[in-house]
């Protein structure tokens, strides 16, 4: 069904009667806050971005700024050109390895951009902002018919879509009155908010797809408060909310994805949610609920590295809900989370250990490092982790020397998915050549926890654990940070002797900063990949050594020394 077959009289039916427009600055704003803060910090720096999107050039998932040319074609990844048909959403099939990333049609068709134009109107009151947001809205609801082509597959994206039209339509409402797309915007988000209730991603393992679908029905439903399917929305949505925090974010305050961001986009999507149904459903929401949200928040501030960048611990999309003045920001700085919170980020200068998330951080002088031991994600069933058990990151001041190389990309390339997600793409020991877990051609997210770590000493500055990933083999290693250097004791316990190999994954330009001996080891510089960002990687430095190992148990003692 397209808004233009909505019956007659339906969309006023579902409004209420109430008028959309004091609905928008009402309803909408008070649910929304992000949004309002947005709008009173308005300033000529949003501009260049604005007149970006105005000129249809965007830069998403490492295409670079791209001219996307007059008619912006929605069905489209414009990266690799393949373009996908009307088939029904259900229908489509996401292929492996041909270069086509289906990521690149839903990232620009969640519209966060959108809001860019609406508050450039705003602040400037021209006229050509206003009109391009109405145009790229209709050429949007033109192209994508309801429940048909890619961009109706997956009900994640259209709730985040829905949350920025309705951020977009309640910054400009009063002026986007009078325009002829206007109700027809209202009729399409109505047809969304009924899409995300009838579509739901909820299954036993469900992870941040599902949460988005209830976090984005919720600005739909403040929209349409003042009819009863807004209101049933908005009750439904907050009662889920409460069940999934208890499911999806663990008690020391991690979410449960094996991913910091992931984590990151749990928490604004937690963040939002809750201070929508504050406002439309606020008997829902327990006190609890607010407490292991506040932990969500220190578990970002206890990670965030000295130089203000989350470490890259498992998979990074740069999935964000509600940008706004942030789209186009680093997507490893998390400290956004604070002021959608309404909170003063305050750097962290102690230790912590997250065991339920599987992260221990330890800091000494000016030395930081975060140590992952936990589970694949999701409960073992894995998604967004990678093998990367008693791997590490480190950093001297704001200077990030090993680092975790990220992600780099999805189902666009199946070998440097599992490339950057294996055991040699991390700082830890490869025992056998083999992986830490199961990594499969057929399927890139799914990872049985084979290796089973587990903490066994945490303090301020040493860390002990082991796993058992490798078949036959148990590796422990303790972590001892001083305030130059890192000592490693790294412990193979086999019957049989194995290949040993040590990988460190330099930062990029940390080359000279970062020197590692051990006895009977020799470390040489191989090329290597850093991706900072989904889509996007740049050369550095793995530093490696390799040797046989003796049966039993062989300890090797690694120093590494941050030079000045």
């Amino acid at each position: 069904m397209r808004p233009a077959e909505l019956g007659a009289g339906e969309l006023q039916a579902a409004l209420g009667g109430a008028n959309p427009v004091r609905a928008l600055r009402g309803p909408v704003l008070d649910a929304m806050p992000t949004v309002a803060r947005f709008e009173q910090e308005l300033g000529d720096d949003l501009l260049p971005r604005a007149d970006a999107v105005a000129a249809h050039r965007f830069d998403l998932l490492g295409s670079g700024p791209t001219e996307l040319g007059t008619e912006i074609d929605w069905l489209s990844d414009f990266k690799s050109g393949r373009r996908w048909p009307l088939h029904h959403g259900s229908l489509l099939r996401v292929a492996y390895g041909d270069g086509s990333d289906i990521k690149v049609p839903w990232e620009l068709s969640r519209c966060q951009h959108l809001p860019l134009l609406a508050g450039a109107y705003r602040l400037t009151g021209e006229r050509r902002y206003l009109d391009e947001l109405g145009a790229q809205l209709r050429s949007w609801i033109a192209a994508n018919p309801v429940e048909l082509g890619p961009n109706w597959a997956s009900t994640m994206d259209v709730a985040i879509r829905a949350a920025n039209w309705v951020a977009a339509l309640a910054l400009c409402a009063e002026d986007a009155r009078g325009q002829p797309w206007f109700d027809h915007v209202l009729g399409s988000l109505l047809l969304h908010g009924r899409f995300v209730r009838s579509h739901l991603e909820w299954s036993e393992a469900r992870g941040n797809h599902y949460l988005a679908d209830v976090a984005g029905l919720l600005p739909v439903a403040a929209l349409f408060s003042g009819g009863w399917e807004g209101r049933a929305w908005a009750e439904w949505a907050a009662r889920e909310l409460a069940s999934e925090l208890e499911h999806q974010v663990r008690p020391d305050g991690c979410a449960h994805e094996a991913s910091t961001a992931y984590h990151r986009l749990v928490t604004e999507l937690f963040l939002c949610a809750v201070q929508a149904a504050d406002v439309l459903a606020p008997a829902r929401i327990p006190d609890s609920f607010r407490e292991r949200l506040d932990r969500m928040l220190a578990f970002v501030r206890g990670c965030t590295r000295p130089d203000g960048l989350a470490p890259q611990i498992g998979d990074a999309d740069d999935g964000r809900f509600l940008p706004l003045g942030d789209y186009g920001a680093d997507p490893r700085d998390h400290r956004h989370l604070f002021a959608q919170a309404g909170v003063k980020y305050e750097r962290a200068t102690g230790s912590a250990a997250y065991p339920d998330g599987g992260y221990y951080v330890l800091r000494a002088g000016g030395l930081y490092a975060i140590v992952r031991c936990g589970d694949t994600g999701r409960r073992g069933r894995g998604g967004h982790g990678h093998n990367d058990q008693l791997s590490f990151e480190l950093a001297a001041g704001s200077e990030p020397l090993v680092v975790d190389p990220g992600t780099y990309l999805y189902t666009a390339d199946p070998l440097e998915r599992n490339r950057f997600r294996s055991t040699a793409f991390h700082s830890t020991l490869r025992v056998g050549g083999g992986e830490q877990n199961e990594l499969r051609a057929d399927d890139l997210f799914l990872m049985q926890d084979r290796a089973r770590a587990e903490a066994l000493v945490w303090e301020d500055t040493n860390f002990e654990g082991r796993h058992h990933g490798f078949p036959g083999v148990i590796h422990t290693r303790r972590l001892e940070l001083g305030e130059h250097e890192l000592r490693i004791h790294d412990t193979v316990s086999s019957a049989i002797a194995q290949d040993l190999e040590w990988t460190f994954p330099l930062a990029p330009g940390a080359d000279q900063r970062v020197e590692i001996s051990a006895e009977g080891l020799s470390f040489r510089p191989e090329p290597g990949w850093y991706s900072p960002c989904y889509g996007v990687r740049e050369p550095t430095t793995f530093l490696r050594a390799r040797r046989r190992s003796r049966p039993g148990e062989d300890m090797t003692v690694l120093v590494v020394r941050v030079l000045s």
